[in-house]
């Protein structure tokens, strides 16, 4: 903390708990510059994602020389060295030489170290110090210093929630064009079936889902293909099964994702139809703007089935074990 080795973006942190993140995230959405605009068929891109197998793909010579940067050399040596064992179970040996073994002391924070240098590569490096600021006066989560900053750049807020990657990319007309086309050059799709296999959320009713046009699909999976290809697959990689794009456009009025535990829809003021107003009841976030205090979107929130599932055997395992305890 005094160090301040790791940015805004790195989660989960001391500052709020999941949920307030969740508020945090979706406020932040609405406060960007122009965010619901659409009338020059500008588009928000949002991108969730997961680091494939970065635990079992560390590779302790890189770890070794990274944790040399941050620590003094003893300590670093110590803390690769706790990995590179051997490990015995009645008659089977196996040496550990590659990969983190998980549980040990220090482990969950050479993970957020590790996941910094993906994060960078993910960002680039002058993208990455836009969002941290200055290391005299580093950003407030998902705050810039100025508009020009945050505007001079796709890539608009990011954040990292341990292995989970959350991503918002606001593209104008012509770099959303120029990003499907190299996509479509590498990738033909002559047939259109790159709406075949797009993952949409299922929890939502039809008309709130996103809708699969040709152009959001394309530029979903170009967005998507060009984060892949940031990542060198011994490091890590993204699987397209595992993430969701969710494209808000001109033909597509939601921004839909999935955040530590939530399905969040955002849905904005301007895209709700004539005298439709956001109701105030259980599961409904108002928004308001920062600068004008108007209320500029509505975030409809239910909880995922995995969160649901995670809940029931956390109690389950309570009464199971309430039993057998002292008290």
């Amino acid at each position: 903390d005094k160090r301040h080795l790791f940015p805004n973006w790195v989660k989960p942190a001391d500052t709020e708990p999941p949920p307030l993140l969740v508020y945090k995230w979706c406020q932040g959405v609405n406060n960007l510059h122009e965010a619901w605009q659409t009338s020059e068929g500008e588009c928000l891109v949002m991108m969730e994602t997961k680091f494939e197998s970065v635990y079992e793909k560390m590779d302790l010579t890189l770890l070794n020389r990274l944790l040399r940067l941050i620590v003094d050399h003893n300590i670093a040596d110590y803390m690769t060295a706790k990995n590179n064992v051997g490990m015995a179970f009645k008659d089977m040996m196996h040496t550990n030489s590659y990969g983190l073994v998980r549980g040990l002391q220090f482990a969950s924070f050479i993970f957020q170290y590790y996941g910094l240098v993906l994060d960078l590569l993910v960002l680039g490096l002058t993208r990455a110090s836009d969002i941290a600021g200055p290391p005299q006066h580093p950003n407030e989560y998902l705050s810039f210093k100025s508009v020009e900053t945050e505007t001079r750049h796709p890539i608009r807020m990011y954040t990292r929630y341990i292995d989970r990657l959350f991503i918002l990319f606001k593209f104008d007309e012509e770099d959303s064009r120029d990003l499907i086309q190299r996509f479509l050059t590498e990738n033909p799709d002559p047939n259109n079936e790159n709406i075949v296999g797009y993952n949409n959320k299922q929890c939502w009713p039809r008309d709130a889902r996103m809708r699969l046009m040709k152009h959001d699909v394309n530029l979903g999976r170009a967005t998507f293909w060009d984060i892949k290809n940031r990542l060198p697959r011994s490091i890590t990689t993204i699987e397209w099964d595992n993430s969701f794009v969710s494209v808000y456009s001109k033909d597509n009025p939601n921004l839909l994702f999935n955040m530590c535990g939530f399905e969040v829809r955002i849905l904005p003021k301007c895209r709700m139809g004539a005298g439709a107003t956001g109701v105030n009841r259980d599961g409904i976030w108002s928004l308001q703007n920062a600068n004008t205090k108007e209320r500029t979107a509505v975030a409809y929130l239910r909880v995922d089935d995995e969160a649901t599932a995670a809940f029931e055997n956390r109690i389950r395992q309570v009464l199971m074990s309430s039993g057998a305890t002292t008290f």
